[in-house]
């Protein structure tokens, strides 16, 4: 298990966290966003790392992470080449349905959404607002990208409650 903290280009905070794999084009991270907390995964645009830097292994940090990895395994991730191309990525976040926070040029503003379709060079995103109101399409580059969180707490909240939200709309009747 490799502790790991980078900087990415144009943002003041540093992100760290666990180091679970890293292809040419994506680094996979289990976010470590406080003391001991473990919260989701980031996939980061490798293009704009500007410094990475291990944390030792002594620490008391990483042993308390170590053993809370183990403890949860990275959703349905089965195939790390991924991380190695940008349309393999966002296809993967595509097929899973899985809800997403995208970052571009500002590190205070995440577009939450789910990825539609992907283009050559682009992806189509169905997002939402802080209300979980559909907010409309975005067609992104894929070079604008800094990072992808998924299964934060904070998305995985919303995400019950769109599942909550689909589940009550097939089991009304329907209005006459």
């Amino acid at each position: 298990m490799k502790l790991i903290e980078f900087k990415i280009r144009g943002f003041k905070e540093l992100v760290k966290g666990i180091l679970v794999d890293s292809g040419t084009q994506w680094s996979l991270i289990r976010l470590n966003v406080v003391d001991y907390v473990l919260d989701g995964f980031q996939f980061t645009n490798n293009k704009y790392v500007v410094s990475e830097h291990e944390q030792t292994e002594c620490s008391m940090l990483h042993r308390i992470l170590f053993i809370k990895n183990k403890a949860e395994s990275i959703p349905y991730l089965k195939d790390s080449n991924i991380l190695d191309e940008n349309s393999l990525l966002y296809s993967y976040l595509k097929s899973n349905k899985v809800l997403v926070a995208v970052c571009l040029h500002r590190e205070d503003i995440l577009y939450v959404g789910k990825i539609k379709d992907v283009r050559p060079k682009s992806f189509v995103f169905d997002t939402y607002d802080t209300e979980l109101q559909k907010s409309g399409i975005m067609n992104i580059e894929f070079t604008k990208v800094r990072y992808i969180q998924m299964h934060t707490d904070y998305l995985d909240s919303l995400s019950l409650l769109l599942n909550q939200e689909d589940q009550s709309s097939i089991t009304r009747p329907a209005r006459q």
